[in-house]
C-alpha cells in the first residue's frame, strides 16, 4: 500500500515537471520549418571564414536562386551564416593515386531577422570534392532555390 502511494507521488511529480518545461518559453533562436522564403527576399550574407560567403554570393548567382542579396543588413529580410571547413588531399592521395580532390564540409542557417526564426537550413559533406568551396556552395545553393520553390507553390 504504501509503496503504491509512493509511486502515485512519484507520478505526479513527474508529470508537474513535464508540464512545466512545456510551459517554458521557448529559446530566442527557433526554428520554423514550415516558415517559407519568398522569392525576392533581401537576404544579408555575413562574412564567413576563409571567404565561404563569396563562394555562396557566386553559387547563388550561378544556381539562379530567386532571392536579391544586399550588403546592408538593415535591407535584408534574411540574413545567411554558416561555417565551413576545407581538408586538403594528402601526399599520398595525391602521389599514390593522382588525386587532389579535397574534403568540404560546411553548414549555413538562414535567419528571419525580424523574428529570430531559423526558416532554413542545410549541412554539405563532400568527401571528394574536385572543386571544393565551389562545389559545397552550390550544393547549399541549390537547396535552397528547393526551399524557396517549395514554399511559392
Amino acid at each position: 500500500m504504501i509503496l503504491g502511494r509512493v509511486w502515485l507521488a512519484g507520478a505526479m511529480v513527474l508529470c508537474l515537471v513535464v508540464t512545466a518545461a512545456a510551459q517554458q518559453v521557448p529559446s530566442p533562436l527557433t526554428q520554423d520549418e514550415s516558415a517559407s522564403i519568398p522569392a525576392g527576399a533581401r537576404v544579408f550574407v555575413g562574412p564567413i571564414e576563409g571567404g565561404y560567403d563569396i563562394y555562396l554570393a557566386a553559387a547563388m548567382h550561378k544556381k539562379e536562386v530567386p532571392i536579391v542579396m544586399t550588403t546592408d543588413r538593415s535591407k535584408a529580410d534574411f540574413e545567411l551564416s554558416g561555417v565551413t571547413e576545407s581538408e586538403k588531399a594528402g601526399w599520398a592521395k595525391v602521389v599514390f593515386w593522382g588525386n587532389t580532390s579535397s574534403a568540404e564540409q560546411a553548414s549555413v542557417k538562414m535567419v528571419s531577422i525580424k523574428t529570430g526564426t531559423v526558416v532554413w537550413g542545410y549541412n554539405v559533406n563532400k568527401s571528394n570534392s574536385a572543386r571544393g568551396k565551389q562545389s559545397s556552395a552550390e550544393a547549399c545553393a541549390k537547396h535552397l532555390k528547393e526551399k524557396i520553390e517549395k514554399g511559392s507553390k
